[in-house]
């Protein structure tokens, strides 16, 4: 396989170095910007083009890393797709779930493999979990819970990050969906039957008073726009009594030391786990003649590497542990349910949480 890359910036970067890891060849980068793509062509021994037709048009590149801000995701996808390129797009997929199906509608007909960015079933402690879920130990998985308080971490302030109509949303879109698709990934992409959220914008939108402990894709440009949310909430329920409680925040008042900054927590009927997103150990609770805790220390591994061998894998076999189009596009409707929930008022004559999400398409997964 000869791999192109769109977008130098800092996840492009991070395919790159797993493909020279992997001793996958980079055959091109693209980067609109003619000093930043110079550089990582340089870095990764490589040629530069400022626009993707150069890409396309190269016969010998069969797959295509798309690693560019969001609203340009689904456009660069399906172009890609009809120039008969296998596409691994970095989340989230799309802005809704509508382009989502229009990408997976043309991956279809192009034949053509689309694995999406959830790089994050990629870590040690989440692969760890996923073979102690299908070994049976937990039983019958009826609950998850899915968090992530970062305290001051708005990305870009002003810049697309915050702007929604290139964005898509805030936290949610950004962060939320790693944890979406963690917690459908264990229970195995179940329906979903109800979704019922709440956002919060109460720090970016203070613009030149909000004050940061850290800023990636940064400075902040105070001459643009923060109208996304900071932070959400939201419970879905899922096919066969399973919920899920999920809360998310790029920015909040969450005091330190009492709980850790992120977790991911599934319980059954016979026992329970809890990991952090980047830990290095599983916590398991299990039934015996009573119940029975242990930590499990888990080595950390190289995620986008794992990654990157499993879309390589897909693209020979068809078989990946990766999100296809199907997962994507249910990750992207709850967080468009979750949208449109907060959006609601307490009127009676508004539709009900359940009528909210069955207003979407299907998008079971069998």
């Amino acid at each position: 396989m000869k791999l192109g890359i769109i977008g130098a910036g800092a996840i492009g970067k991070k395919h790159a170095q797993a493909a020279q890891t992997a001793g996958i060849p980079i055959g091109m980068v693209v980067d609109s910007n003619q000093e930043i793509g110079r550089a990582f062509a340089e870095e990764f021994k490589t040629t530069h083009a400022l626009a993707p037709e150069a890409l396309y048009q190269d016969g010998s590149i069969d797959a295509v890393v798309i690693g560019i801000p969001n609203w340009l995701h689904q456009s660069f996808a399906i172009a890609a797709l009809r120039a008969g390129k296998h596409v691994l797009l970095e989340k989230p997929m799309a802005l809704s779930y509508e382009q989502c199906e229009e990408i997976d509608h043309v991956a279809q007909a192009a034949e053509r493999v689309l694995q999406v960015g959830f790089v994050h079933r990629f870590t040690g402690v989440a692969e760890a979990a996923k073979k102690i879920i299908e070994s049976g130990a937990l039983g019958d998985l009826y609950f998850a819970q899915a968090f992530l308080f970062l305290r001051r971490n708005v990305p870009g302030l002003g810049r697309w990050f915050t702007d929604r109509e290139r964005s898509g949303g805030g936290a949610v879109i950004d962060v939320g969906v790693h944890l979406l698709d963690l917690a459908l990934y264990g229970f195995n992409f179940p329906p979903v039957q109800e979704v019922a959220g709440q956002t919060f914008q109460h720090f970016g939108v203070r613009m030149e008073d909000y004050k940061y402990e850290d800023m990636w894709s940064g400075p902040p440009d105070y001459s643009g726009v923060c109208n996304v949310e900071d932070a959400a909430q939201a419970m879905v329920k899922l096919a066969g009594g399973k919920t899920l409680d999920f809360h998310v925040a790029w920015a909040g008042n969450y005091p330190q030391g009492l709980m850790p900054p992120s977790m991911v927590s599934f319980c059954g009927t016979k026992g329970g786990i809890a990991f952090e997103l980047f830990g290095d150990k599983i916590h398991q609770t299990t039934e015996r003649e009573q119940l029975h805790d242990e930590v499990i220390p888990v080595e950390e591994n190289d995620f986008f590497l794992k990654q990157l061998l499993d879309f390589q894998e897909n693209i020979e076999s068809r078989t990946s542990v990766g999100a296809n189009c199907h997962e994507a596009s249910e990750v992207q409707a709850i967080v468009d349910a979750i949208y449109a929930s907060s959006q609601q008022d307490d009127s009676p004559q508004k539709d009900s949480p359940t009528n909210l999400f069955e207003s979407l398409p299907s998008i079971s997964v069998e």
